[in-house]
């Protein structure tokens, strides 16, 4: 039974942001192209962000965790932030920035997609394997968009130098988090829970201020 809890598990993290791409795509008309930009940019990302972490020492856990939080805070914002700014300056929309982020989850989720199929065979999978991934895709996903709308929106507004700091520092801070405590799932599930809810709330804001004026018309 686990074995076949870690197949839907890795079918679910592998399937769900390209069925939330296909139904962004269908309900705001966004353009897909920027979800490719994204997933070209993140691979080389974490290619050479994981290669400078295999660097830390990990004698001190706490601060291993702090440095790896950061370095790919600021190796997975600044990639979007660059691609953003100068890749897609002509796809400039709110939507599309959205499909970037969904394009940079992508690969996110392959890998733990990816990592749910290894654990086929071995019987070390957790009962609840599939729930708690199911729980991860969906937060882990909106924390991405998030703070993808973030740093559209400090382009967007001339205010970059707060927006993407800002952005790098809480994606920092989640990352640390999870770290530290992943041998807690209440901890680092109701961390994500509070992390998405601040998350979501700063990027709906952002988001309805970026609202063009002609769709006060509409």
């Amino acid at each position: 039974m686990n074995d076949v809890s870690c197949l839907l598990a890795g079918l679910t993290r592998l399937l769900f942001p390209f069925l939330l791409l296909v139904i962004w795509r269908r309900k705001t008309g966004a353009l897909l192209y920027p979800a490719l930009v994204a997933f070209l940019v993140t691979v080389p990302v974490f290619i050479v962000a994981g290669g400078i972490r295999s660097g830390f020492s990990q004698d001190d856990l706490v601060l291993f965790h702090l440095q790896t939080g950061l370095l790919f805070g600021i190796f997975e914002e600044g990639g979007k932030y660059l691609a953003l700014r100068y890749a897609l300056e002509s796809y400039d929309s709110r939507e599309n920035a959205v499909t970037y982020g969904i394009g940079h989850g992508i690969w996110e989720e392959i890998g733990a997609g990816l990592s749910c199929f290894g654990l086929i065979g071995t019987g070390n999978a957790a009962p609840d394997i599939l729930p708690v991934n199911l729980f991860f895709a969906l937060f882990g996903t909106a924390d991405v968009i998030a703070l993808t709308v973030l740093i559209f929106y400090g382009i967007r507004t001339g205010r970059s130098k707060v927006m993407l700091p800002a952005a790098i520092l809480l994606h920092a801070l989640s990352n640390a988090v999870n770290g530290m405590f992943s041998f807690s799932l209440p901890i680092t599930a109701g961390f994500s829970v509070l992390m998405t809810a601040c998350l979501g709330c700063a990027a709906y804001r952002c988001w309805t201020a970026l609202r063009d004026p002609y769709e006060e018309e509409l």
